[in-house]
């Protein structure tokens, strides 16, 4: 794992002020290389081939195509093989030098050959291009920057933020969709003409053109692949464990994140198969309901596992909030990236490499929208006064008294407005109810961001198609590279083999999702596997008291940062218990530290 930089022009003040802040990527070497109209820089983060030959930049035999990569490629010794029979000829084992040798010898096409995650730029001498390329789901960052003929690239928008003809200007349509969701757009950053490439895609950069497309892609089926329902659960765990295996691949320690949920409790049960004394790391908070300890237990005693685990509090919090600011130069207002933080800096004292569990909610369709948006799809077959003078008072009543996030949304959805799928499930997906966006002033048009993801029959692959496609790059992803790359920390996800995602979109959502049950077939495969305790308890993942927090601890702070953001009523309800409103708090305190940070 590394951080890659450049541009295209020679300058190496430049190219070594973006190495520089893009140290914490890659903190064992760097290196640059500044010739023939281009600029490469690279950060090191070793975990294949250790040696010095491992440098990069990296070049062919000829010295006319030069690349700085970020990631790994887990099928590099099967390319190689055949790139080897083909004629190439090898200085490295490095996973880096399979990619320029087979940029080499297919071109563009190289990139269906990489079963991986990464990130890079290669530089083609022979016709002065520069291609591009990111991974297909998504997993590793790549940021550009194009105006006036220059191109700047780079894992993350502080290095691109060192050339001083970058404008620092708020992109108002990702500010608006910030607020909303939480994050920006999949192609768009909170700074203006500061763009990502795509997950799934390439560019190519030549005579001052910049041309970019879609390499990969994938769509749920009009009609699922009918399965053997106990053939379906075997083929789901060997399909998983194959995933596993390939990211066991590594020349340093590779460890595991476990929370105790299903998700990280199946790599666990999965990645012991491979490495017997595999390290497991979990956190926790000063509050009992946010301490999973008692869950990451049971399964590292299963599978006698190397167990870590450490807990957290309010002061913690408070010292990590202007940090995140930096690390996060792409504002995020997801407050996971506390514990993600501190779970990856447990984890960076013991190993290099670490096994995640992202990608599981989203491809067996774990997350409660999934039967909320049936839920409130089913409910327009009443009469409207029946909604309004039952269904709505009902729901206000016991949500004041549970403080219910789904339960104010179905207050707010009883009005008859007419609302598609994709708005339903925008509505529900944002922390914001319509009269939060006429409060801020942001227009409803931001809930239609995901209407090109529904045209499938099924709602619920709609769901997880958005998901997978805009939801997992642009928060979850984010989230978890930031924060572990904040502490050198390499993070590899078995749920997102594209391979292994290209077979799950092929399984009946209905078996995925039944009834008011998540991850069912999921579960299902894995009986036998796991304790029933972990497959069937309530979903919690790696939680934050954040709402506590602000109603004790934080509470002064809190009030005191966001003085002046038309919020002291939101600030009185959420501290006398009256609603919650942490999240909107939260996406506020961090977009006011972002901005002080980069634009002020």
């Amino acid at each position: 794992m590394c951080g890659i930089s450049g541009f295209n022009w020679e300058d190496k003040d430049l190219v070594r002020r973006m190495i520089k802040v893009l140290n914490h990527r890659g903190p064992d070497s760097n290196g640059l290389f500044v010739d023939r109209g281009v600029s490469f820089g690279h950060n090191r983060l070793s975990i294949i081939d250790l040696s010095s030959d491992g440098a990069q930049p990296m070049c062919n035999e000829e010295g006319d195509i030069w690349i700085t990569f970020n990631g790994e490629i887990y099928n590099y010794l099967e390319i190689r093989s055949e790139l080897v029979n083909l004629g190439h000829v090898f200085k490295s084992n490095t996973d880096t030098e399979v990619i320029v040798h087979g940029y080499e010898q297919w071109g563009v096409d190289v990139l269906s050959k990489l079963n991986g995650m990464f990130a890079f730029a290669i530089f083609d001498g022979r016709d002065k291009s520069l291609f591009l390329a990111r991974d297909r789901l998504g997993i590793k960052p790549l940021h550009y920057y194009f105006s006036s003929g220059k191109f700047i690239f780079a894992s993350e928008i502080k290095a691109i933020l060192e050339c001083s003809e970058v404008e620092r200007k708020v992109d108002l349509v990702s500010k608006n969709h910030y607020f909303t969701y939480g994050y920006t757009p999949t192609s768009r950053t909170m700074f203006d003409g500061i763009f990502k490439l795509e997950p799934g895609c390439f560019l190519v950069l030549k005579n001052d053109k910049l041309v970019c497309k879609k390499y990969w892609d994938f769509k749920y089926p009009a009609k699922a692949t009918k399965f053997g329902f106990k053939k379906l659960r075997s083929r789901i765990r060997e399909e998983l464990d194959l995933s596993v295996k390939r990211r066991m691949v590594s020349d340093v320690g590779v460890g595991a994140f476990l929370s105790g949920g299903v998700d990280s409790s199946a790599i666990v049960a999965s990645a012991t198969k491979y490495k017997k004394d595999l390290k497991t790391f979990s956190i926790g908070f000063d509050y009992k309901e946010f301490n999973e300890a008692k869950y990451a237990k049971i399964v590292a005693d299963k599978f006698g596992t190397d167990h870590y685990e450490k807990y957290f509090g309010a002061k913690d919090v408070l010292g990590l909030i202007d940090d995140l600011a930096y690390f996060y130069d792409d504002p995020l207002a997801d407050y996971s990236v506390l514990p993600t933080y501190f779970v990856s800096k447990l984890a960076r004292s013991h190993v290099t490499v670490c096994l995640g569990g992202d990608g599981g909610d989203e491809s067996f369709g774990g997350y409660n929208w999934y039967w909320q948006n049936l839920v409130m799809r089913k409910q327009k077959v009443l009469p409207l006064a029946l909604r309004r003078g039952v269904v709505k008072p009902v729901a206000n009543l016991v949500s004041s008294k549970v403080n219910s996030h789904f339960l104010k949304k179905v207050s707010s959805f009883i009005e008859g407005e007419r609302l598609s799928d994709s708005q339903r499930y925008a509505r529900l997906r944002s922390f914001l109810s319509v009269n939060d966006l006429k409060k801020f002033g942001i227009d409803k048009g931001v809930f239609n961001v995901f209407d090109k993801y529904f045209v499938n029959k099924s709602v619920k692959n709609n769901m997880m198609e958005s998901d997978l496609k805009y939801y997992m790059p642009g928060e979850i992803l984010t989230k978890v590279d930031r924060a572990s790359m904040a502490v050198s920390l390499e993070v590899r996800v078995p749920f997102l083999d594209h391979e292994f995602i290209e077979f799950t979109s092929k399984i009946n959502s209905n078996l995925k999702v039944k009834g008011l049950e998540t991850k069912s077939i999921l579960k299902k495969s894995l009986l036998g596997v796991l304790p029933k305790e972990i497959l069937y308890r309530k979903k919690r993942g790696f939680g934050v008291p954040l709402k506590q927090y602000f109603r004790s601890g934080l509470k002064d702070y809190v009030s005191s940062e966001l003085d002046g953001f038309k919020m002291d009523s939101m600030i009185r309800d959420h501290v006398s218990k009256k609603k919650d409103y942490s999240h909107v708090m939260w996406s506020m305190l961090m977009y006011k530290k972002w901005k002080a940070r980069w634009i002020d």
